[in-house]
């Protein structure tokens, strides 16, 4: 068999360009070589693409949000009333007994100040933070309520808030991180409040202050999907934060300083233990807290 020859031109004059009549033979063979090159550019190039997107952190999830029905009344630390130290628990039952008898409240339940603490303790220890929560006597014994509505808050925190023995009346936070991740990391934002807080000036370029940069904010999560077991990385913008701040205290959300922040959820909640001491120290953290499942 002849074996078929592609030439450009050449000397001799017998020599004719062959490239031209080999393509016009072959159109289909090039026509399906191009197509697949075409398909396996795009395949790289949307692999790479869904690569990046698959380590980029996620919004926060989708879900419907109510107001807030629950609520805090603390009672006083024996630091805080130092004269009713030695009526503490008699104060506990007379505040637990008006709290009950308000209409607008639909339960109560009593949490003493050392459960408090001791959940307080292990909360932060479960990200590895065991600074936190050394002293016990900065919490009292508190009373938990749940509202009928929303709106009623006002009016039992005028009630309850000048019993003897009262150091304050609080709204509960929405639930929303509870459960969907273990930890959040809050980073440093914009205004004078952030810029003079030691933790937004350390570890950062020279004349750095104040919102974390995207740079800065790249390094953090790619330092979480370093720690073993972190199964997905959220991030929350102050639009959120506030957010949940109005369902969660309508009545001051407006007055509140806001930044943006990560949520991690790990694979097993032990693993959170390497969080803290793995991203405190980062350029444009501010802290690391833990997420309760009442949260």
């Amino acid at each position: 068999m002849e074996q078929e020859e592609l030439s450009f031109g050449g000397d001799g004059p017998d020599r004719e360009p062959r490239l031209g009549p080999w393509m016009a033979a072959h159109t289909r063979l090039l026509a399906a070589c191009a197509a697949v090159l075409v398909v396996l550019g795009l395949a790289a190039g949307g692999g790479w693409y869904l690569y990046e997107r698959s380590w980029q952190p996620q919004p926060p999830p989708d879900v419907a949000l109510s107001p807030s029905l629950g609520f805090e009344v603390s009672l006083c630390t024996p630091a805080e009333c130092p004269g009713l130290a030695a009526t503490a628990a008699g104060r506990l039952r007379e505040a637990e007994t008006m709290l009950r008898a308000l209409p607008e409240v639909m339960s109560v339940e009593v949490r003493s100040g050392e459960e408090l603490y001791d959940r307080w303790r292990r909360s932060y220890e479960g990200i590895g933070d065991d600074s936190w929560g050394r002293d016990q006597a900065f919490l009292g014994d508190t009373l938990r309520g749940t509202l009928r509505r929303a709106e009623d808050f006002p009016a039992v925190a005028e009630k309850m808030g000048p019993v003897p023995g009262v150091s304050g009346v609080w709204r509960r936070p929405v639930t929303f991180w509870g459960g969907r991740a273990e930890a959040g990391i809050l980073l440093c934002g914009e205004g004078p409040t952030f810029s003079a807080m030691p933790e937004c000036r350390r570890n950062r370029r020279a004349g750095a202050t104040g919102a974390i940069t995207e740079e800065e904010k790249a390094a953090v999560v790619a330092r979480l999907w370093d720690l073993p077991g972190v199964e997905k990385i959220y991030f929350e913008d102050s639009g959120h934060v506030l957010k949940l701040a109005k369902l969660s205290n309508p009545e001051h959300a407006s007055d509140g300083t806001f930044s943006d922040a990560l949520y991690v959820k790990f694979s097993d909640p032990a693993l959170a233990r390497a969080l803290t001491s793995a991203v405190k120290s980062l350029p444009g953290v501010l802290m690391v807290v833990p997420v309760s499942p009442e949260e």
